[in-house]
């Protein structure tokens, strides 16, 4: 059926809008805190609060013309702590991630107090692509600093005190066909301790 010029540009359009939401990921869900945007310079893609800091997931490098597929070639995974205590509101620390692609999707990000009970961290999950699977950060935020603790991967992730549970859709996925990873925090990084 041949589809009227003004019916193709709407599917087209649709069709950018559920890419562009495939990447946004979190974004869609709420405003973006003020802080926030005066601060970082990028696509803020993920946030959440940490006593009087915000913590950020954002892309950088897109340009003002998007190319790529997806419009994230060039573009680059960042992260950044976002202090509001004293004016002005800026990034007092910040690190990449890794390069962007199609079919990056972050779908949360969590602040707490997930290692030993007595400092201040966030995890977040970051998918590759739904075929090549996600990968969990958890990082310390320690006087200003950004310091990485575990990048695990796996489908899904329950972080406890102490402990975190990563588990796969099917053997597959795994990289020793096991279905769940156990880790402990312990002398300052997480252990493995059982594989099923």
């Amino acid at each position: 059926m041949l589809i009227p010029s003004s019916r193709r540009w709407a599917r087209s359009g649709l069709l950018a809008a559920v890419i562009f939401g495939c990447c946004v990921g979190l974004s869609s869900a709420a405003t973006v805190p003020a802080p926030i945007v005066s601060a970082v310079h990028g696509r803020v893609v993920g946030w959440a609060k940490s006593g009087s800091d915000w913590f950020v997931v954002y892309l950088t490098g897109e340009g003002e013309r998007p190319s790529g597929a997806c419009g994230l070639t060039g573009a680059s995974w960042q992260i950044a702590l976002v202090q509001t205590v004293h004016a002005p509101v800026s990034v007092v620390a910040k690190r990449q991630i890794g390069g962007a692609m199609c079919g990056n999707w972050l779908p949360w990000v969590r602040t707490g107090r997930f290692s030993d009970g007595r400092h201040r961290e966030v995890a977040f999950t970051l998918w590759t692509t739904p075929s090549i699977g996600a990968w969990t950060y958890i990082f310390r935020l320690d006087n200003g600093r950004i310091s990485l603790l575990a990048r695990l991967p796996g489908d899904r992730v329950v972080l406890k005190r102490g402990t975190v549970t990563v588990i796969y859709e099917n053997r597959g996925r795994s990289p020793h066909g096991e279905l769940r990873d156990v880790y402990r925090f312990s002398n300052g990084r997480y252990h493995l301790v059982s594989r099923h």
